[in-house]
């Protein structure tokens, strides 16, 4: 016999109403309430039926999730997105959502109101992820009235959730001058017009002009590491103290460049992310760490709030930001044992 929602509410001692609340995603339950009700329906192995609920609510029980190409991670730059995307995964997963992944190539990036994934009738809302999509197609998104969050971008008027771009910035900047005594910066960065990257580029620029230090700042149409690799590839003939990248995929692909600069004459790099290789690389990266699942969970959690709660449609948009930690490695010139 099939295990029924009034089952897992009997298990919890909860109500209907509450068990539903809390298998659907919805926030505002009390969190001990939340962890009786989800390991009722693990014990219990319950199933939410899709179909029923569907018909119930004219709901798909699906989000969609746009990922530009380039930042996919099959793309094999993507650990950072990658990590997004399993903590949205999960929370909606717990939710009772299907997520429906969309590679978006860059002939589509302009028409994302047109995608099928985004029609009424196959998915509920949609997460975009990255910077790298147009603020008009992502205006006209909204326009179609679809509940919509970004991750990793923001757009006033719209749900965004970001990491803490700045304030670690200006930490490490200053670490690179005060600790280490370098008074010529370069920053490897992507396009201005990106949000992440013009924050970023914001707190190293304050922290250099505090300390009257030098700072160059380049600037390439992504942030792969191949970019990173031909930025600093341009400086080989006049380096700097310390090459600063916006994230650890550049900043990975310039110490690969710089393997043939003799040791004396490299100077330091940096990254932001504290992506899996950061730490294995040689020498291990000094970096910005960010709890990208913590963005993927959150940004979820936004988009649920607008899919199943009609009032929250009427809510001002919402901007979330989360935290992030200076990871002091050897590539900076710190000790090895520092964190």
């Amino acid at each position: 016999m099939a295990v029924t929602l009034a089952d897992v509410a009997h298990r919890a001692g909860v109500s209907e109403a509450t068990a539903s609340r809390v298998l659907n995603g919805r926030r505002y339950v009390a969190a001990g309430t939340r962890l009786r009700v989800e390991a009722a329906a693990r014990d219990l192995e319950y199933l939410p039926n899709h179909a029923a609920r569907d018909l119930s609510t004219a709901r798909t029980a699906t989000v969609a999730l746009l990922v530009h190409h380039a930042q996919y991670p099959a793309h094999g730059e993507g650990t950072f997105s990658g990590r997004v995307i399993d903590g949205a995964s999960r929370t909606l997963r717990r939710s009772g959502h299907d997520t429906l992944y969309v590679n978006v190539a860059d002939d589509a990036i302009a028409r994302l109101s047109g995608l099928a994934a985004v029609r009424q009738g196959r998915s509920d809302g949609v997460l975009v992820l990255g910077p790298a999509f147009p603020r008009d197609a992502i205006r006209r998104l909204v326009e179609t009235g679809r509940p919509v969050v970004l991750v990793d971008h923001r757009i006033s008027g719209v749900d965004a959730v970001l990491s803490d771009n700045r304030a670690p910035m200006v930490e490490l900047t200053r670490h690179l001058v005060e600790a280490h005594g370098h008074r010529r910066l370069a920053a490897l960065a992507g396009p201005a017009r990106w949000p992440s990257t013009a924050e970023r580029l914001a707190g190293v620029r304050a922290e250099a002009r505090r300390h009257g230090v030098e700072l160059r700042i380049t600037h390439a149409p992504e942030t792969t590491m191949r970019d990173g690799a031909e930025l600093a590839a341009r400086m080989l003939d006049d380096l700097p103290d310390a090459l600063v990248a916006v994230n650890d995929a550049m900043a990975l692909g310039a110490l690969h460049r710089l393997r043939t600069v003799p040791a004396s004459r490299r100077p330091a790099v940096t990254g932001f992310d504290d992506i899996a290789w950061a730490e294995l690389a040689d020498p291990p990266l000094t970096t910005v760490s960010v709890d990208a699942e913590a963005i993927g969970s959150t940004a979820a959690e936004l988009l649920l709030d607008r899919v199943s709660t009609v009032e929250a449609n009427h809510l001002p948009a919402r901007e979330i930001r989360v935290p992030a930690t200076l990871r002091l490695r050897r590539s900076c010139g710190c000790g090895p044992v520092t964190e």
